[in-house]
């Protein structure tokens, strides 16, 4: 299995928006603060995980991923494509549409399950999950196989 280290290089997405007001007047809102590093080791990954993504410009964000002020890992299979992302500062943009079922992860609950297009996607929330950088959500994108999921998150722990 390919093992992870604690020093994760992350990306982050920050975004700032201008809302056009009356009297041609405009105001521009701060953008999002972004989150801190994710606090979690990932220490075993499926064997297609080769590691993480080293150019992040090649990485295609996606409903999960292109979300302001987040803060993500990604690690990437053999051909430099998407396998996981990490998300520090969101819940998943989209409930499940089928089966979902809870998970441990690092002594946190939280559920994971199957998305119509392959991928498995698993949330979870530190505390009460009232701050938006306590949300974390993981995406497998596929191929995929439930006991790498399972396995993966199991793994997950807190240094």
């Amino acid at each position: 299995m390919a093992a992870c280290t604690p020093e994760v290089e992350a990306t982050t997405t920050t975004p700032s928006t201008t809302a056009a007001v009356s009297n041609s007047s405009s105001t521009t809102l701060e953008p999002l603060v972004e989150c801190p590093p994710i606090p979690y080791v990932v220490s075993e990954l499926p064997t297609r995980v080769t590691g993480e993504a080293a150019d992040l410009g090649a990485i295609e964000l996606d409903e999960f991923t292109a979300i302001g002020g987040t803060r993500s890992v990604f690690w990437v299979n053999a051909e430099g494509e998407l396998a996981i992302a990490l998300i520090r500062g969101t819940l998943p943009p989209l409930d499940w549409p089928g089966e979902r079922g809870a998970v441990d992860v690092a002594g946190t609950e939280g559920v994971v399950g199957p998305h119509d297009d392959g991928k498995w996607v698993a949330a979870w929330f530190d505390s009460d999950g009232s701050d938006r950088c306590d949300r974390y959500t993981m995406v497998f994108y596929p191929p995929v196989e439930p006991f790498e999921v399972e396995s993966t998150l199991r793994a997950i722990t807190r240094p």
